[in-house]
């Protein structure tokens, strides 16, 4: 296919190359991520059209990819996890953060920017059209760090002019079903655009009880569900039961328990570190006591 594009576009086609004129070429990518850029004045609308079958059109604005934010474009956009399998740069965990705006288009590279200022993790950002699109956080650690995400999005709405609405994912290893993960938090995403208008940052704390009230109680979400509990033993998971059982109090679980109430606030934060979900707020807390029901339930089926 390529060679046929050189014999027909021939001095107007650009294969891997860079060009100060960009803005005078149409933009292309393969499926292998080789870019392809064609004059704008020796493409008709047809061939247009026929190229965007065969190839990955660039979006209007967009710089060109590497290597790697091809990879990943291929896997936001296409669901198609192969270029990303091809690389040999991954990080042993990633998380992902959606974002989008409400009508104002935000400047990519000043959008850049001002993420870099604000997270420690390297991050690609994929803009799935000019109104959003999801941050990738390569980390190096599943321990969860406690950002302050509200004050975050409130300084970047205020930088930009503009009403920012982000759902900020759980840490999650490398492994298949990361696509899984990721198509999952996205519709938490879309569940939370539509269901709590009045936040503009959502966790998943916020969304599974949404999920189960608004009529999802699909497979996924369940096994979802399941999955917050499934790598906690059980001494610790009967810990947080009585937690809750005592309606978060501290010092009254501590007696229920028989224990220090020191040893039964490292038992919480153990947890917290574990999973990312703040059990001593109310919103945590119910995610996960929805999580314990979802296990017992099937198990008791």
């Amino acid at each position: 296919m390529l060679e046929q594009l050189k014999a027909h576009f021939k001095d107007a086609l650009l294969i891997n190359e860079q060009t100060e004129q960009m803005d005078k070429y149409e933009w292309f990518y393969t499926k292998q991520g080789d870019r392809i850029g064609i004059l704008k004045k020796a493409l008709t609308e047809r061939e247009k059209q026929l190229l965007s079958i065969f190839f990955i059109p660039m979006l209007q604005n967009q710089r060109l990819l590497t290597k790697e934010e091809f990879a990943w474009h291929c896997f936001v956009i296409q669901g198609d996890d192969t270029p990303l399998r091809l690389l040999d740069n991954h990080s042993p965990y990633y998380r992902f953060i959606h974002f989008q705006t409400k009508q104002t288009a935000i400047d990519q590279a000043d959008f850049h920017e001002a993420i870099a200022g604000l997270l420690d993790e390297t991050f690609m950002i994929i803009w799935e059209n000019e109104y959003g699109g999801v941050i990738i956080e390569k980390r190096l650690s599943q321990v969860e760090k406690h950002l302050p995400f509200l004050e975050m999005i409130d300084t970047l709405s205020s930088d930009f002019y503009v009403t920012l609405h982000v759902f900020i994912g759980q840490t999650h290893p490398n492994h298949h079903e990361l696509y899984r993960h990721f198509r999952l938090e996205k519709q938490y995403f879309n569940w939370a655009k539509t269901y709590i208008q009045t936040q503009t940052v959502y966790t998943i704390e916020d969304i599974l009880p949404i999920a189960l009230i608004h009529h999802h109680p699909d497979s996924e979400t369940i096994q979802h569900l399941r999955s917050i509990v499934h790598s906690i033993d059980d001494e610790l998971l009967e810990t947080i039961k009585v937690f809750f059982q005592c309606n978060l109090n501290v010092s009254s679980a501590a007696k229920k328990l028989y224990m220090h109430r020191n040893s039964l606030q490292y038992r919480l934060d153990k947890f917290i570190e574990k999973t990312g979900i703040d059990i001593k707020h109310f919103k945590g807390a119910v995610a996960v006591y929805l999580a314990i029901l979802a296990t017992e339930s099937i198990k008791n089926h």
